[in-house]
């Protein structure tokens, strides 16, 4: 499983909720998630949560790279995610973490304290 902090996970959050769009769980260069709409900036969305273990800006690209395809396969994907889904209610309310695994049909998402 990979995970995201609230922390940089509450933007993305707010703004798909604002913008009244989905949040989009993305595995191409790192795993992040995003809002569907929203200010770009230099091509890309301006608000990005990326997942702690697949951030190519802190994490070698070996590491990153084996972890996203040992978590998700290959293939690179984009999941559409409901922003008002009780999952992300944790997140805003309570400060909680997502812990996000996959199989071959289903995405895992759950909620989580934040690690110490």
């Amino acid at each position: 499983m990979i995970h995201f902090v609230a922390a940089v996970l509450r933007p993305v959050i707010g703004k798909a909720r604002t913008q009244q769009c989905r949040i989009v769980l993305v595995k191409d260069h790192g795993v992040y998630m995003l809002s569907e709409k929203g200010k770009m900036e230099n091509g890309r969305r301006s608000i990005i949560a990326w997942a702690v273990e697949c951030n190519p800006d802190t994490v070698s690209f070996d590491e990153w790279w084996e972890r996203a395809r040992t978590e998700f396969g290959g293939d690179d994907f984009a999941e559409h995610l409901d922003p008002n889904d009780a999952v992300f209610d944790r997140v805003i309310d309570e400060g909680f973490d997502l812990r996000i695994g996959a199989d071959a049909t289903h995405l895992d998402i759950d909620a989580v304290a934040p690690q110490p």
